[in-house]
């Protein structure tokens, strides 16, 4: 069982993020670059940000609710909540780039990032099914039911764009095929789950988005300062520019896909090592880790320096001869975004909590000035290094602070 878990999940995770990373490359190929990023813009940047809204970050707590604090059919109920708050959201802020951008969001463009946020809230919708297989020990089904509906809507999407070459009802595909899956994979696989409750109790719902609610405004802001340089580029550059920032951008995901296979298996490890005051274990294998995804840094930044331009040009469809600098720059930061990743899980495992959260406040002001500035000045190339002093902003933030907390954890153990 263990082994069908890890395989099934890992399978997912990667045709999911591999989905992810490469749909808007071939909508690139198949519809032209200009539609290619308006799709980008609306499928990889706010429309993952209104996921973000619909996840609200309660797979961690649902996935540990063991002990069976909430029944699943309350889980379920929050998750409608989150859902509704995010298509509230979205459609909140396409009116308002409506009506001060109206030359740049065209009726279509309007069109297709709604259709991208109906698409995404449905994704962080199907968690809640997927949380509560993993819950009850079936993480095998939540890679399935992953894969299975991503292939189903992916499929179903491209086939229709290849056909009718239009984005708009190529889009409406997408989401109904979305729904579909997550009726016959998701909902179709927990009717075989005896162990699921779908009872409610009055109240509950509020109860959990209540204990949710830090972690996910944690979470909110790291994916808007993640993306807060292609806000800027959508801001003030065209639907084109859109694009070849997706593209030069990809490699941060890879890396940080990458990163997350490395870590993920050490967090149990880490957490006994705190639990059991084994500080130098603990520093001891910070540093193994931040070792490997330095290396993998390197190696990425070596590869984007050769042969990054060419092959990321093919793959999007746009030339990407102009931003070197920019690439490596993305590059460089995908790298410290993993460490800030790894100091997040350590802040995380020390309780620390509240000091993550008031580390994104700052952090995200400040990049917001920093994208906005720097593309103004230096377009995409500028963007890419806002990205960058963002990640190192970010990655110092937390580092620090976990020195801080394990400087003093140590005088205490003294005492």
């Amino acid at each position: 069982m263990e082994r069908k878990n890890v395989a099934w999940n890992m399978i997912g995770s990667l045709i999911y993020a591999g989905s992810s990373m490469l749909l808007t490359a071939l909508v690139n190929h198949i519809v032209g670059t200009n539609q290619g990023g308006i799709f980008g813009f609306a499928f990889s940047t706010f429309g993952q940000q209104m996921f973000l809204v619909a996840y609200f970050g309660l797979r961690p707590i649902q996935s540990t609710d063991v002990s069976g604090n909430y029944t699943f059919g309350e889980y379920r109920r929050a998750r409608y909540l989150t859902c509704v708050a995010a298509i509230i959201m979205g459609i909140g802020y396409i009116a308002w780039k409506r009506a001060v951008s109206a030359p740049d969001y065209t009726l279509e463009k309007c069109l297709v990032v709604f259709l991208m946020v109906l698409y995404k809230v449905l994704d962080g919708f199907a968690d809640v099914y997927e949380s509560e297989f993993q819950r009850n020990g079936r993480l095998y089904l939540t890679g399935q039911a992953m894969a299975f509906r991503t292939i189903l809507s992916v499929f179903c999407f491209l086939t229709s764009l290849v056909i009718t070459k239009s984005l708009v009802f190529s889009s409406v595909v997408a989401v109904v095929s979305q729904g579909a899956g997550i009726l016959f994979f998701d909902k179709g696989m927990s009717r075989n789950m005896p162990t699921i409750r779908v009872q409610k109790r009055k109240g509950k719902e509020w109860d959990i988005l209540k204990d949710g609610g830090l972690l996910f405004l944690s979470v909110f802001l790291d994916g808007l300062i993640f993306a807060m340089a292609k806000y800027a580029v959508d801001a003030q550059m065209t639907s084109t520019d859109n694009a070849i920032f997706v593209a030069i951008f990809m490699p941060t995901s890879v890396i940080n896909l990458a990163a997350n296979f490395v870590i993920r298996p050490f967090l149990t490890k880490m957490s006994y090592l705190w639990e059991d005051k084994n500080l130098s274990g603990l520093v001891m294998e910070i540093r193994k880790l931040s070792g490997v995804i330095l290396i993998l840094t390197v190696i990425a930044l070596a590869g984007a320096w050769a042969i990054g331009v060419p092959v990321l040009g093919a793959i999007y469809n746009v030339d990407l001869k102009p931003y070197l600098s920019g690439l490596l720059a993305i590059v460089f930061g995908g790298g410290l975004f993993a460490v800030m990743n790894l100091f997040y899980y350590v802040l995380v495992i020390m309780k620390q909590q509240k000091r993550i959260f008031f580390g994104y406040i700052p952090v995200c002001i400040l990049s917001y000035f920093l994208s906005f500035s720097l593309v103004k000045v230096g377009g995409i190339n500028g963007g890419a290094f806002s990205y960058l002093f963002a990640m190192l902003l970010l990655t110092f933030c937390f580092m620090g602070q976990a020195a801080y907390v394990l400087i003093k954890e140590k005088k205490g153990l003294i005492k």
